[in-house]
């Protein structure tokens, strides 16, 4: 008799989980409304590098149309800055390979460097853009930039060379040149003052 309830309580008890389990299996599910998005599955083609590695220039100065040519002056005027503390013209040369005044500045930087000196001041900040002139490759800007006072000094903070007071209102220009090895513009000319 012993055998009989046993058996018996173990097929009422596998009966018991049998049906706990298809309950749990039986419940209403609602259906995913949603789709998995295609951009997960979708790659965005990678730019090519351009700009120093630890400051790139930024992908809204990498279209081709106005917004994208002002963005890129906004951000070369502060690489320009930035390289000015650094004392390194490449990146400038690099963004500017056939601008003589891109050159000229690079090398202001170089030579400070190498002769063991330091700018104190001469920041440029935009006062105002006009809407740049578009071509088929070429990108025209006009704007005016103020350049705070600057001077040469050197490791000890002597001036070396007294430079020059704040410029309010510089009157300048820029022409941008579309690389498409590059997908972004590089300085072609550009004036200040």
């Amino acid at each position: 008799m012993r055998d009989l309830r046993g058996g018996l309580v173990r097929t009422t008890l596998g009966c018991l989980l049998l049906a706990v389990a298809l309950t749990g299996c039986s419940e209403k599910q609602e259906a995913s409304t949603t789709l998995p998005s295609a951009t997960a599955s979708e790659t965005t083609p990678e730019l090519p590098p351009l700009g120093p590695a630890d400051f790139p220039v930024p992908d809204e100065a990498r279209t081709k149309d106005a917004a994208g040519a002002e963005a890129f002056l906004r951000y070369y005027l502060e690489l320009s800055d930035r390289q000015q503390e650094a004392l390194d013209g490449q990146p400038l040369r690099e963004l500017g390979p056939d601008c003589l005044e891109c050159s000229r500045i690079a090398k202001a930087f170089d030579d400070v460097e190498a002769e063991g000196h330091r700018y104190e001041g001469g920041q440029l900040s935009l006062n105002d853009v006009a809407e740049p002139l578009l071509g088929d490759e070429e990108a025209t800007i006009a704007f005016t930039v103020r350049q705070e006072a600057v001077h040469l000094v050197d490791l000890a903070g002597n001036t070396v060379d007294q430079g020059l007071p704040v410029q309010p209102s510089l009157s300048s220009g820029i022409t941008l040149v579309w690389s498409n090895a590059q997908q972004g513009w590089l300085v072609k000319s550009m004036t200040l003052g």
